[in-house]
């Protein structure tokens, strides 16, 4: 196997999935994981979506993400049943890793500050086969 293309500093953090409603997501992953495996619900506002993780091993979640209205990037995604969303990982460097991503040809989007993760920047990529990948500077 050849190893120099590998991208070390990627450390996984989440898996994405959108939803209809946050309430009834909650719920249902309540019951799989435990109420205290529920964060509280944040507002993303660069994004418009509200947000909610759910701890489903030490440094592993799920990101349930729904729509606030029909301005919200994600929100015609949910309207065509597409649930998967995207998966996110934790990096140092998110402007080196960015440049890195690029070489290998994943398509930058833009970056923006989360309030979901204390205005640490983040970006979206696109990969070569058009996944989308979530960058989250620790």
């Amino acid at each position: 196997m050849n190893d120099k293309n590998v991208i070390s500093g990627l450390n996984f953090h989440h898996v994405g999935l959108l939803v209809h409603n946050m309430g009834s997501a909650i719920e249902h992953y309540s019951q799989l994981f435990g109420k205290n495996s529920i964060s509280n619900i944040i507002t993303v506002s660069s994004q418009k979506v509200q947000v909610c993780f759910v701890q489903i091993s030490d440094a592993n979640y799920i990101e349930l993400v729904e729509p606030l209205g029909e301005e919200s990037p994600v929100c015609n995604l949910l309207k065509k049943s597409v649930s998967y969303y995207h998966m996110a990982y934790k990096v140092n460097d998110i402007h080196a890793m960015a440049r890195r991503l690029e070489q290998l040809n994943y398509k930058v989007l833009d970056y923006f500050n989360s309030e979901a993760f204390a205005s640490k920047p983040c970006m979206f990529v696109f990969t070569p086969d058009a996944h989308l990948i979530e960058l989250i500077e620790q």
